[in-house]
This record gives C-alpha cells, sequence and structure tokens, in this order.
C-alpha cells in the first residue's frame, strides 16, 4: 500500500514539474512565433489579444502533454483539457493585465512619460506575467483535477 502511494507521489510532482518547464518553454517559443509573425504596427489591441491567447493555446499543449493519461476514459480526459485550457486563458489574461501595469509604471519611471504618446506594443512585464500566470494555472487546475481522482476513487494507481 505505502509503495503505491509512494509512486502516485512520484508521479504527481513529476508531471507537476514537466508540466511547468513544457508550458513555461512552448509558451516562450509562441512568444517567439508571435513576435515575428505579425507587424509591430498591427495596433495594442491587436497584438495584445494575439500574443496573449498564442502563448494560452501552447501553454495548454504542454500542460496537457505532461498531464495526458492514455488509459483514463474520454470523458475524464476531456475534463483535464478543459480544465487545462481554462487555467491557461484565465491565468495568461490575468497574469497580462497586472504586468502590464507594472510594465507601464516601469516605462513612465525611466523615461518620465510614455515614449511615441502610446504604447504600440505590449510591455515585456505584461509578457512575463502572462506566461507564467498561464503556465501555473494550467498546471494547478491539472494538479487538482488529478488530486481529487486519486482521493475520489481512492486508487493510487490512477496516476
Amino acid at each position: 500500500m505505502i509503495t503505491s502511494w509512494d509512486m502516485a507521489l512520484v508521479t504527481t510532482f513529476g508531471r507537476t514539474t514537466m508540466g511547468l518547464l513544457a508550458a513555461l518553454m512552448l509558451g516562450f517559443l509562441g512568444y517567439i512565433f508571435w513576435s515575428v509573425s505579425f507587424p509591430p504596427l498591427a495596433g495594442l489591441t491587436f497584438q495584445t489579444f494575439t500574443v496573449v491567447n498564442t502563448m494560452a493555446v501552447v501553454v495548454t499543449f504542454g500542460t496537457a502533454i505532461a498531464w495526458f493519461k492514455l488509459e483514463a476514459e474520454w470523458k475524464t480526459r476531456i475534463v483535464a483539457l478543459l480544465l487545462i485550457a481554462i487555467g491557461a486563458f484565465i491565468g495568461g489574461w490575468i497574469g497580462y493585465d497586472y504586468g502590464f501595469d507594472k510594465g507601464v509604471a516601469a516605462i513612465v519611471k525611466e523615461y518620465g512619460h510614455i515614449p511615441g504618446g502610446q504604447l504600440r506594443v505590449p510591455t515585456h512585464d505584461g509578457i512575463r506575467w502572462s506566461l507564467v500566470s498561464g503556465a501555473v494555472g494550467a498546471n494547478g487546475l491539472a494538479l487538482g483535477h488529478h488530486i481529487w481522482r486519486l482521493f475520489r476513487y481512492n486508487d493510487p494507481f490512477d496516476f
């Protein structure tokens, strides 16, 4: 009995670690794809929408790879994928909003005003906070779903 719970803990921590690493790496690649693919003068609204959603999609993909259970029934996999996507998108947008304000404050502190009278690209702080909070949100909901299933069905082999 103890051995099975030890294995459940190892796989839980392993999936959490791999999910965070995959989400952060793929999210960064999503940001690089966005920065190369879309022109910088496309407008703040379009760029913001594109960069945050692109990063959320690839964070969802990276986290889903780490938490995918081949043996699980299809309904469980869909619920897990939906929770991961919700965590990535909501975390990404909340993080961007928080980081954007910090980034604007840093620009105003450095220059005394916003150069050019307006921001034409998302701030770097907004991108960083969006990526990190999206990855944490996606993995947090996946971990919560995993732990709930472990205790709900009292089956440590459900990893």
